[in-house]
Protein backbone atom coordinates (compact mmCIF):
# COMPACT_ATOMS: atom_id res chain seq x y z
CA UNK A 1 0.00 0.00 0.00
CA UNK A 2 2.70 2.06 1.02
CA UNK A 3 4.46 2.03 -2.51
CA UNK A 4 1.07 2.58 -4.38
CA UNK A 5 0.70 5.62 -2.51
CA UNK A 6 4.16 7.18 -2.79
CA UNK A 7 3.61 5.97 -7.16
CA UNK A 8 0.24 8.21 -6.42
CA UNK A 9 2.33 11.28 -5.44
CA UNK A 10 4.99 10.52 -8.14
CA UNK A 11 2.38 10.71 -10.89
CA UNK A 12 0.04 13.97 -9.14
CA UNK A 13 3.44 15.53 -8.81
CA UNK A 14 4.54 14.98 -13.01
CA UNK A 15 1.42 15.73 -14.03
CA UNK A 16 0.99 19.01 -12.52
CA UNK A 17 4.12 20.43 -14.23
CA UNK A 18 3.50 22.64 -17.29
CA UNK A 19 5.74 23.39 -19.97
CA UNK A 20 7.42 27.18 -19.84
CA UNK A 21 5.10 29.79 -21.38
CA UNK A 22 6.73 30.89 -24.99
CA UNK A 23 5.51 30.84 -28.42
CA UNK A 24 4.69 27.54 -29.99
CA UNK A 25 3.37 26.18 -26.25
CA UNK A 26 -0.20 25.72 -27.67
CA UNK A 27 0.64 23.77 -30.33
CA UNK A 28 3.06 21.37 -27.99
CA UNK A 29 0.29 20.99 -25.82
CA UNK A 30 -1.92 19.85 -28.94
CA UNK A 31 0.24 17.98 -30.52
CA UNK A 32 2.17 15.98 -27.81
CA UNK A 33 -0.02 16.30 -24.91
CA UNK A 34 -2.31 13.90 -25.78
CA UNK A 35 -0.18 10.67 -26.34
CA UNK A 36 1.61 10.88 -23.36
CA UNK A 37 1.32 13.91 -21.31
CA UNK A 38 2.92 16.99 -20.74
CA UNK A 39 5.09 15.71 -17.80
CA UNK A 40 6.88 13.46 -20.32
CA UNK A 41 7.98 16.34 -22.26
CA UNK A 42 8.99 18.57 -19.63
CA UNK A 43 11.48 15.87 -18.28
CA UNK A 44 13.43 15.57 -21.04
CA UNK A 45 16.17 17.89 -22.53
CA UNK A 46 17.37 17.44 -26.20
CA UNK A 47 19.46 19.04 -28.69
CA UNK A 48 17.47 20.96 -31.91
CA UNK A 49 18.34 17.70 -33.65
CA UNK A 50 17.51 15.07 -31.09
CA UNK A 51 13.83 16.64 -30.95
CA UNK A 52 13.81 17.00 -34.54
CA UNK A 53 14.87 13.31 -34.78
CA UNK A 54 11.58 12.77 -32.04
CA UNK A 55 9.33 14.95 -34.15
CA UNK A 56 10.02 12.89 -36.63
CA UNK A 57 9.39 9.66 -34.94
CA UNK A 58 6.07 10.37 -33.74
CA UNK A 59 5.02 11.17 -37.59
CA UNK A 60 5.96 7.51 -38.59
CA UNK A 61 4.26 6.81 -35.83
CA UNK A 62 0.80 8.35 -36.77
CA UNK A 63 1.09 12.19 -35.29
CA UNK A 64 -0.55 14.54 -38.15
CA UNK A 65 -0.06 17.88 -38.76
CA UNK A 66 1.37 20.64 -41.09
CA UNK A 67 4.88 20.90 -41.70
CA UNK A 68 4.31 24.87 -40.26
CA UNK A 69 2.99 23.32 -36.75
CA UNK A 70 5.74 20.36 -36.73
CA UNK A 71 8.44 23.72 -37.50
CA UNK A 72 6.99 25.17 -34.26
CA UNK A 73 7.07 22.34 -32.19
CA UNK A 74 10.26 21.47 -32.89
CA UNK A 75 11.75 25.34 -32.16
CA UNK A 76 9.48 25.56 -29.02
CA UNK A 77 11.30 22.28 -27.71
CA UNK A 78 14.75 23.42 -28.78
CA UNK A 79 14.22 26.79 -27.25
CA UNK A 80 12.89 25.95 -23.92
CA UNK A 81 13.71 22.57 -23.36
CA UNK A 82 16.62 22.25 -25.14
CA UNK A 83 20.07 21.02 -24.91
CA UNK A 84 22.87 23.11 -26.89
CA UNK A 85 26.20 21.71 -27.92
CA UNK A 86 28.93 23.32 -26.56
CA UNK A 87 31.01 22.19 -29.09
CA UNK A 88 29.27 23.80 -32.27
CA UNK A 89 26.72 26.29 -30.89
CA UNK A 90 27.23 29.96 -30.94
CA UNK A 91 28.19 31.75 -28.52
CA UNK A 92 24.27 33.75 -28.59
CA UNK A 93 22.93 29.88 -28.57
CA UNK A 94 24.82 28.83 -25.42
CA UNK A 95 23.38 31.93 -23.96
CA UNK A 96 19.98 31.31 -24.53
CA UNK A 97 19.09 27.94 -24.56
CA UNK A 98 21.70 27.36 -21.14
CA UNK A 99 20.53 30.39 -19.59
CA UNK A 100 24.25 30.96 -19.04
CA UNK A 101 25.44 34.98 -19.01
CA UNK A 102 26.73 36.36 -22.83
CA UNK A 103 30.35 36.78 -21.29
CA UNK A 104 30.40 33.00 -20.26
CA UNK A 105 28.92 32.41 -23.59
CA UNK A 106 31.65 34.20 -24.65
CA UNK A 107 34.49 32.33 -22.91
CA UNK A 108 33.27 28.93 -23.71
CA UNK A 109 33.13 29.35 -27.57
CA UNK A 110 36.43 31.01 -27.57
CA UNK A 111 37.73 28.23 -25.13
CA UNK A 112 36.83 26.13 -27.73
CA UNK A 113 38.62 27.74 -30.22
CA UNK A 114 41.63 27.83 -28.48
CA UNK A 115 41.65 24.11 -27.22
CA UNK A 116 39.55 22.06 -29.51
CA UNK A 117 36.38 20.70 -28.48
CA UNK A 118 35.02 19.90 -25.32
CA UNK A 119 34.72 15.94 -23.86
CA UNK A 120 32.93 16.40 -21.37
CA UNK A 121 31.94 18.45 -18.63
CA UNK A 122 34.96 18.43 -16.48
CA UNK A 123 36.54 20.07 -19.34
CA UNK A 124 33.97 22.40 -19.72
CA UNK A 125 34.75 23.95 -16.18
CA UNK A 126 38.03 24.55 -17.04
CA UNK A 127 37.41 27.91 -18.90
CA UNK A 128 38.95 30.85 -16.87
CA UNK A 129 35.80 32.75 -15.57
CA UNK A 130 33.02 30.50 -15.43
CA UNK A 131 30.45 30.63 -12.76
CA UNK A 132 31.04 27.28 -11.62
CA UNK A 133 27.98 27.45 -9.34
CA UNK A 134 25.58 28.45 -12.40
CA UNK A 135 27.10 26.25 -14.89
CA UNK A 136 26.35 22.82 -12.50
CA UNK A 137 22.67 23.94 -12.19
CA UNK A 138 22.68 24.24 -16.32
CA UNK A 139 24.12 21.02 -16.42
CA UNK A 140 21.25 19.32 -17.81
CA UNK A 141 21.42 21.65 -20.74
CA UNK A 142 24.52 21.03 -22.02
CA UNK A 143 25.28 18.45 -24.40
CA UNK A 144 29.31 17.52 -25.86
CA UNK A 145 27.87 15.59 -28.81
Amino acid sequence: MKHLIIAMLVVKALSSQELPEGSGKKTVERLCGNCHGIATIVGLRRTKAAWESTVDDMVTRGLTASDSDLDTAVAYLAEYLGKVNVNTATAEEIQRIADLSAADATSIVEYRKRNGPYKDFVELEKVPGLDSKRMQERKDRIAFK
